[in-house]
């Protein structure tokens, strides 16, 4: 399904790199509670306050964040929509890597981050084209639209569901290309469902069950998998999601 927007493209001058990692790490942390404080940047980006805080003054002098000295760093709409073009570009590129060029879920994140910085938007669109509308990356994150609209969806960890509950996977929030591997090789992925047979307490192992197999996974793995809240049929885009995003070495070759 194409996402609406079409906003034409800002006449915005070039970011460097660090800039525009600054403005998807600040993205992410004010996404649910819309302030975040220097210290919190400095601790996400391994940087020391004072090299922080200079970058702050100098993207609030830019108008991408809303600052006053000594207060909590917020974005403002023009920040936003730089953040999820970079967001953007990078979610596309995973899928495209994933689904195209037969890269595991473990391999997107280093190659990509490389890449987004370089291409063009007129790229990110041949490439949204291509992949015909992707709403999910592989890893179950929503793609931006070109005029950084997002969608939200109600998810909650799966280390929540109750036994007996039948579940659709639809992220995992995790960057670590061991548990994302892992994830892949027993089949943790967006668009599968799963029927939640055990529960131990004390935040003991779930036992998962998918037609005849059974699959014990830590409550630590469980709590980095989010699900549908109240929704135990994968929907439409992720369910196709799926299907499109096994990666196969054939589509590029050819017979």
């Amino acid at each position: 399904m194409k996402r609406t927007g079409g906003l034409k493209e800002e006449n915005q001058e070039r970011l460097s790199e660090s800039s525009e990692m600054y403005l998807q790490i600040i993205w992410r942390l004010t996404e649910k509670g819309g302030e975040v404080s220097v210290t919190d940047i400095a601790k996400a980006l391994c940087h020391t306050l004072s090299t922080v805080s200079e970058r702050v003054v100098r993207l609030t002098e830019a108008g991408f964040l809303h600052h006053e000295w000594r207060e909590r760093v917020s974005m403002t709409p023009r920040g936003r929509r730089r953040a999820c073009r970079t967001i953007r570009k990078r979610r596309l590129l995973e899928t495209f890597l994933y689904r195209m060029a037969g890269y595991g879920i473990h391999e997107l994140h280093e190659e990509a981050c490389r890449l987004e910085h370089i291409i063009s938007d007129r790229l990110a669109d041949a490439l949204d084209r291509m992949l015909d509308f992707p709403q999910r990356d592989p890893h179950g994150h929503s793609i931006p639209g070109r005029d950084g609209a997002i969608r939200e969806d109600a998810l909650e960890p799966l280390s929540g569901a109750i036994e007996d509950r039948t579940v659709c996977i639809v992220r995992l929030r995790s960057a670590d290309p061991e548990v994302l591997e892992y994830a892949a090789r027993i089949g943790l992925l967006p668009g599968r469902s799963f029927t939640v047979a055990e529960k131990a307490p004390l935040q003991g192992p779930l036992t998962l069950v998918d037609g005849d197999r059974r699959i014990a996974i830590s409550y630590e793995i469980a709590s980095i998998v989010d699900i549908h809240a109240g929704q135990s049929v994968c929907p439409d885009e992720i369910a196709r999601g799926r299907q499109s995003c096994m990666p196969s070495i054939r589509q590029v070759a050819g017979p």
